[in-house]
């Protein structure tokens, strides 16, 4: 490849630095550079003077170097269990009306049911529920609710 630059060198007495500007054109064979050459105009020659005089200054990225090897080991922290949200707060329907929690409770499928025993930790016996129908599910949840909210108020 060929690499074509321009150099100003100052007219006149007292003279002065040569200003030389980065490259301009790179071209792949010597005829095409000459080429490009002959086509510069003044414009084009001011533009580079400038770019010569006041170069844009590129920052580089650091790369740093990591302080470890390998992450932190993965702290596993017991909770509420990860999976589908519960669809209600039994405990927000059971602060108003018990009656109103069990009418809603009743029209939830089972597999929800479970799931806000779970995700509310209204089984902390671990008692097996899954043996219950899911009217003794609902009574479960109506009765843990109670039981809390009862605990609450004193």
């Amino acid at each position: 490849m060929w690499e074509g630059w321009l150099e100003f060198v100052p007219m006149g007495p007292g003279g002065g630095e040569v200003v030389v500007s980065s490259v301009e054109s790179r071209q792949p064979e010597r005829e095409h550079l000459a080429y490009w050459a002959q086509g510069l105009s003044v414009v084009y020659a001011e533009g580079s003077l400038d770019r010569a005089l006041h170069p844009l200054t590129m920052r580089r990225r650091v790369v740093e170097t990591p302080a470890s090897d390998a992450p932190a080991p993965r702290v596993v922290r017991p909770g509420r269990p990860t999976g589908p949200q519960p669809v209600l707060d039994p405990f927000e329907i059971g602060a108003r009306s018990l009656d109103i929690l069990a009418q809603e409770l009743t029209a939830l499928d089972r597999p929800r049911l479970l799931n806000i025993i779970a995700a509310f930790d209204l089984n902390p016996s671990a008692r097996d529920v899954t043996p219950m129908t899911d009217a003794r599910l609902v009574a479960f949840i109506v009765a843990a609710v109670e039981t809390r909210l009862g605990r609450k108020r004193r």
